[in-house]
């Protein structure tokens, strides 16, 4: 593919920061035709993640090499992927930045569909190396419906409380999804009074609960209140609240034996389906010391990395070869192009390794996660609470593309 013309602009994302979004053209047969691709920025980010480069640095960069894409032909992904990250020439791209090689890799996956004639999630399915069977979707939506840590200004120390609908369809889930979304909303404005909730960078709700049994336990009941088919999942993010070796809960420092002991009671006491990150970005041991306990305990708990393998193939060996978990969170923006995902999922399942795809605090309206969790057939899709529209249009594409397989497409 010869690519016609390349324009990156700064546009902002959903928490009104800078972000870079790319426009890439080809002619098809005298009629040109394009494509673009945003990127989201995460606010709670591990330090192994791809470089992300100022955005206005980001454009002063992209003239420099823009020439240099528009001169070659790219006859795949993986080529034009490859390209950018020898220009990029750094461990961690920290020349052209991750967030400008994401934009980039893409918006090239969209034209590429458009030449192939295929659907995004089509395309990235038939690149990607998997053995999908049939037109396996993503399973499960996975929703953050109270907001803490980075995400919110209040005392929780947890990021994340999630609900994942257990019902079958995604259309069904969502459904779910928004009307405990709207019932928890409902309980914490009685609980805390209307003035005194707001939502957070997910959508999630922010109260001044005073601990993080609190928000877990009124969810719990607004769950057996309604007899929703839903399970909770936690989104820790311990290393925002790791300090000089221990860990600050509630005012209090926990080692992490202690933090893995609270951990343990809070899953077993209500039936916690996800953990992700419950330690900080290098503790591999408490992990895998973690794992085991679970296992032992033939409880069903996901235990799912993020800031510990930030979607790196290197940190993702490790930690399969410490059997630190059996979960990897995948963001597109931690590693940096399309290409060096699709490795890290394909690394996953040939380790009986499950995948969530995930979004970022820092969202646009670009809905390719959607695409990608379908194509390599995802446990789930991470994309915050049902209540705002940058993150309402990943689950409802998800939904449109469940309509296009059944007709064929």
């Amino acid at each position: 593919m010869k690519i016609h013309d390349i324009a990156i602009k700064i546009i902002q994302d959903s928490r009104g920061q800078d972000t870079l979004e790319a426009t890439i053209s080809w002619d098809n047969n005298g009629q040109v035709m394009s494509a673009s691709a945003s990127a989201p920025s995460g606010k709670s980010t591990g330090t192994h993640e791809a470089f992300v480069l100022e955005p206005s640095k980001a454009l002063a960069m992209f003239d420099t090499t823009k020439q240099d894409i528009l001169t070659k032909e790219f006859a795949s992904q993986k080529e034009f992927d490859d390209f950018l990250i020898a220009i990029d020439g750094t461990e961690n791209k920290g020349r052209l930045g991750g967030n400008l090689i994401l934009v980039l890799s893409l918006a090239f996956a969209r034209i590429k569909a458009q030449e192939e004639g295929k659907e995004l999630f089509r395309y990235i399915r038939d690149i990607s190396g998997l053995e999908i069977v049939g037109n396996r979707m993503v399973r499960y939506p996975i929703f953050n419906v109270i907001n803490g840590g980075a995400h919110a200004e209040n005392q929780l120390d947890f990021q994340e409380f999630q609900v994942i609908p257990m019902g079958e369809g995604f259309a069904e889930a969502l459904r779910v999804g928004k009307e405990f979304y709207e019932k928890l909303g409902e309980a914490i404005r009685q609980k805390f009074g209307e003035e005194h909730v707001t939502l957070g960078d997910e959508a999630g709700y922010s109260a001044p609960f005073t601990s993080n049994e609190e928000a877990i336990a009124l969810m719990k009941s607004v769950i057996a209140a309604g007899n929703f088919p839903l399970r909770i999942g936690l989104d820790v993010a311990a290393t925002g609240f790791f300090q000089d070796g221990g860990y600050m809960v509630e005012g209090r420092r926990l080692s992490s034996q202690e933090l893995l002991g609270m951990y343990y009671d809070l899953i077993y006491r209500y039936n916690i389906l996800s953990l992700e990150d419950p330690f900080e970005e290098e503790a591999f041991e408490d992990f895998k010391t973690l794992y085991q306990r679970l296992n032992q305990g033939n409880l069903d708990t996901m235990l799912i990395t993020d800031d510990l393998t930030t979607t790196n193939p290197k940190r993702f060996e490790h930690a399969i070869t410490e059997q630190v978990g059996n979960t990897i969170l995948v963001k597109l923006n931690q590693i940096g192009s399309l290409s060096e995902t699709l490795r890290v999922v394909r690394m996953a399942y040939s380790n009986n390794w499950k995948v969530i795809i995930s979004h970022r605090s820092g969202e646009t309206m670009d809905d390719f996660i959607a695409d990608l969790a379908v194509a390599v057939g995802a446990w789930g899709l991470k994309s915050g609470a049902p209540g705002k529209s940058e993150r309402l249009v990943k689950y409802e594409r998800v939904i449109a593309i469940e309509e296009k397989i059944k007709q064929g497409k």
